[in-house]
């Protein structure tokens, strides 16, 4: 197997997570996805940590705010009629709020307060003005193919 290195092909299992509190459940799933090192578009930052690594390594990458979903930005908190949410009975103050609206939307926002009928929500990304951790497995690491070489090169052609 060796140690990773360009034309190496790399799966990985990998997590992201927030540096200081929990992050919302969407948000730090647990996801694999295998490349190849070099001739496909992976991040930077993850090409160059695993550069070098075995099979079974584990890396943790610490991305500051602006290298990751920016700043917290306080126009975005807003304020909230709690009867235009489809489940009010779910908001509780320092969780996420998740519906979908009828226009098939994604609405989120962390509750700041609850006063009354009336909400104060942050609708900032969960990661916004803080630094996202990234953990990541090497679940398998070899040298690719000619095949899977080809493959890759045609699939960043946009041929694939």
């Amino acid at each position: 197997m060796g140690e990773i290195r360009e034309d190496f092909y790399v799966k990985i299992f990998y997590r992201l997570g927030l540096e200081e509190e929990k992050a919302p459940e969407w948000f730090s799933q647990g996801l694999e996805t295998s490349f190849i090192l070099g001739r496909e578009p992976i991040p930077k930052v993850i090409e160059e940590a695993i550069l070098g690594k075995k099979e079974g390594d584990e890396v943790k990458i610490v991305l500051p705010p602006e290298s990751a979903y920016g700043p917290h930005l306080p126009y975005l908190i807003k304020e909230v009629e709690m009867s235009s949410l489809k489940h009010p009975e779910k908001v509780k103050v320092g969780e996420w709020y998740d519906e979908v609206s009828p226009y098939g939307a994604r609405i989120s926002f962390k509750v700041l307060e609850v006063n009354g009928d009336k909400i104060k929500a942050d609708f900032n990304h969960p990661a916004a003005g803080k630094n996202v951790v990234i953990t990541l497995k090497v679940l398998e690491a070899r040298p690719a193919t000619p095949y899977e070489i080809m493959a890759a090169e045609i699939k960043a052609c946009s041929g694939g």
